[in-house]
């Protein structure tokens, strides 16, 4: 006592960080000048729960955050404590600090309660679905993600209620939301929230919620790549869905293992359909199958459509196959020829295939450094005009060299 009226603040502020000191000194320390003082009895587990409910009211932020921190960490053992008056007080300042002005103090708490297992039911309803209920997403956003303790009805009541904004997108991410649930999400047309639930692997997602949704989505382009995505889509749903989203998609629906034979032929159909209305639209897309690769090269030449674009694309896409080809008909060089230019290890005899191809000096640095494994201290580059630093009898000369080696 002599220490914590002393004026030593050093000497009270160790006093206030031990842990055997009598609760009674650390109760008088509760009321120190010295916010430094404060804060460690605050933190302090040895601090009577009569000191913690008078440091809940301190006007030091710092103080009560601790405080809020360390008493929230006391919630899953409350129902193990002997006393009930220690109890019922412990979650009385806990009650106090979840309607704390600063949103740092509630939060703490928030931080610290969102992935408690289990609570004393005077908790869940009077600190936990308060703060979710906080009109601060930072406060309630973790818990509307991540508490097991919140009901069904809680979380519906906040869907259905003027939402705080991004409520609604924390509620949609949490493990295993219910059908129920799901379903007033997909009523509240948020779309941002809509997409975190089509995303969730483990939300519950009715088949005649999702008929609807698919239904609604022709016009919302940032709806379909999660719906294409979602799991457990049903052959008619990938079918429908294959009538308007972008070819990319629809060679993703292609690729899904649980659709039956009957229904990756139908989308087979409907993306042979949409490459051919829109050859352009083919661009990104590999086949696993080189001849296809082939083809839809010499389909987009001869309808004048293998412009400088989409030959850039197929390179920055790795399409090796449909490239080889492209290069072959635009530069007039069988394919044999290519191969060998591009597998040459010789910078200057791919600069040389890239200007043979119409293709500038840009394409063929990356030619080079993409595609034929050209370290970039060793690749040729274009000179000051961006022009090809090489002339046309030498660019000539490299080629008949590979030509007449194959």
């Amino acid at each position: 006592m002599r220490i914590a009226e002393g004026d030593d603040a050093e000497g009270r502020l160790k006093l206030a960080s031990g842990a055997d000191v009598a609760p009674e000194i650390l109760y008088y320390l509760a009321e120190d000048e010295d916010p430094r003082v404060r804060l460690a009895v605050a933190r302090n587990p040895g601090t009577p729960r009569h000191a913690d409910s008078f440091l809940a009211r301190d006007g030091d932020v710092d103080v009560r955050s601790e405080l809020a921190g360390k008493i929230a960490r006391l919630t899953p053992d409350l129902d193990a404590q002997q006393r009930d008056t220690i109890r019922k007080m412990t979650i009385e300042v806990l009650e106090t600090l979840a309607r704390d002005e600063m949103t740092r103090v509630r939060s703490m708490i928030s931080a610290t309660l969102k992935d408690v297992p289990m609570a004393p039911p005077e908790v869940v309803s009077r600190v936990i679905e308060t703060l979710a209920r906080d009109a601060d997403i930072e406060v309630s956003g973790p818990l509307l993600e991540n508490s097991p303790l919140l009901s069904d009805a809680v979380l519906l009541e906040i869907i259905d209620s003027p939402p705080v904004q991004g409520a609604v997108s924390a509620i949609s991410r949490r493990w295993e939301v219910s059908t129920e649930v799901s379903d007033a999400i997909i009523d509240t047309d948020e779309e941002p929230a809509i997409v975190s639930l089509l995303r969730n692997e483990s939300a519950q997602i009715r088949e005649e919620t999702l008929d609807r949704l698919i239904e609604t989505a022709a016009s919302r382009p940032g709806l379909h790549e999660p719906l294409v995505r979602r799991p457990r889509l049903s052959s008619a749903n990938a079918v429908k869905l294959a009538k308007f989203v972008a070819v990319a998609l629809v060679a993703e629906l292609k690729r899904r293992d649980e659709l039956d034979d009957h229904t990756s032929g139908l989308l087979s159909e409907e993306l042979a359909r949409r490459i051919e209305e829109d050859p352009q639209a083919a661009v990104g897309l590999e086949s696993d199958n080189p001849v296809d690769e082939r083809n839809a090269a010499v389909r987009l030449h001869n309808n004048g459509q293998l412009t400088d674009k989409v030959v850039s694309v197929a390179l920055a896409s790795g399409r090796r196959a449909f490239l080889m080809a492209a290069l072959s008909l635009r530069s007039g060089l069988e394919e044999p020829v290519v191969h060998s230019l591009i597998s040459s290890l010789n910078a200057k005899a791919m600069t040389a295939l890239a200007w043979k191809a119409e293709l500038n000096m840009g394409f063929a640095l990356q030619l080079q450094l993409r595609l034929g494994n050209i370290e970039a201290r060793s690749a040729i580059r274009p000179n000051q005009d961006g022009q090809f630093p090489l002339s046309e009898e030498d660019m000539n000369w490299q080629i008949d060299l590979v030509a007449e080696e194959g």
